[in-house]
């Protein structure tokens, strides 16, 4: 008990300490965290003893027109490294949004301490980080040249930039409670005027969850994600999940099985100075079937801009490797992670 009780103490010790040097925050967090958790948290990584890929691709606004509306193309990648307590991971990806666009690479590691452990419950404390290269595009050249503009200049200009994202997890059983940060560098795109332009800062959310079993075979997973910058941009998230579990058992470092079903639903709601108003609401549906899973999102939004678009979709596809399906649990016998899919 004792042990538990200095693991939760480190742990609070660590988001108070994040959250006085995060005092100059105005940037967003990644959003499409919904199909890969290693995205709200570089913590995740290796915390499950799978191997597994997927890729994901976000269409927003649909309908709004294939020029203006954002998009963003991931593939992921993220494993337990054998034999260790941590894990590597990372993704590719592609955004798109106007005249911006963003091509780049992050690579997450991690590492686990086993806390406290009983036979059917373990606490795990964990860290993840997170290192990002990308090559920024500002292309300015289908602009209108019919219509004068003194500061467009009708170029297409490159930059690269960098980034870091830092978090920590801590998992109790069927409890999972974390903070992440990410945008750590604050890297500056050199084409805007910092004098007009909000200056880019450090992100966080604090994430906590919970799995629920209802009866044999059925799980419930709530998920409540709290976004700040610290000054008047806040946000929350509410989500939760049914899981169906069916299929043979997989012996893995905890028990999974073999085929899951899972609908969901997440709520997003602003918490901004001066604009407190709920943002979108995003049913999902997926399924895993002999480690080949596919997932859809479809974010509907809450705000007068939805009147002029069909809504965001987002799908993915993975498959999932599962190195000994008869292998006994150990010390790392965590609970299944909330948006482990």
């Amino acid at each position: 008990m004792l042990r538990l009780w200095c693991s939760i103490l480190i742990f609070c010790i660590l988001c108070l300490f994040s959250v006085k040097k995060s005092n100059a925050q105005d940037a967003p967090v990644y959003e499409q965290y919904v199909f890969d958790n290693t995205l709200l948290n570089p913590a995740f990584t290796g915390l499950v003893d799978i191997i597994q890929v997927k890729a994901a691709h976000r269409q927003q606004w649909i309908g709004y027109g294939p020029r203006n509306a954002p998009s963003t193309t991931f593939l992921m990648f993220r494993s337990r490294i054998k034999d260790r307590d941590g894990g590597l991971g990372g993704f590719l990806y592609t955004d798109r949004n106007g005249v911006n666009s963003q091509t780049g690479l992050q690579v997450n590691g991690s590492f686990q301490f086993l806390m406290r452990t009983k036979r059917k419950t373990r606490t795990v404390l964990s860290f993840g980080f997170g290192a990002t290269v990308f090559m920024h595009t500002y292309d300015e050249s289908n602009f209108d040249t019919d219509i004068y503009d003194p500061i467009v200049n009708y170029s297409k200009k490159n930059y690269f930039g960098y980034d870091a994202n830092f978090g920590v997890l801590l998992t109790h059983g069927g409890l999972i409670a974390g903070v992440s940060f990410n945008n750590m560098l604050q890297w500056t795109c050199p084409v805007y005027n910092l004098e007009l332009e909000r200056s880019p800062s450090v992100n966080m959310n604090v994430h906590v969850g919970k799995t629920f079993w209802l009866m044999a075979g059925m799980q419930l997973c709530p998920l409540f994600i709290y976004k700040t910058n610290m000054k008047n941009l806040n946000q929350i998230d509410l989500g939760i999940r049914i899981k169906f579990l069916s299929g043979n058992k997989i012996r893995t470092i905890y028990t999974k099985d073999e085929n899951e079903f899972v609908i969901g639903l997440t709520y997003k709601h602003t918490l901004d100075v001066g604009n407190v108003s709920p943002l979108s609401i995003s049913p999902m549906v997926g399924f895993v079937m002999k480690g080949i899973s596919v997932s859809y999102l479809c974010d509907l939004g809450l705000t007068g801009l939805q009147r002029y678009n069909y809504g965001t979709h987002q799908i993915a596809l993975g498959f999932r490797l599962y190195r000994d399906k008869f292998t006994t649990l150990e010390k790392h016998n965590v609970a299944s992670m909330v948006y482990d899919f």
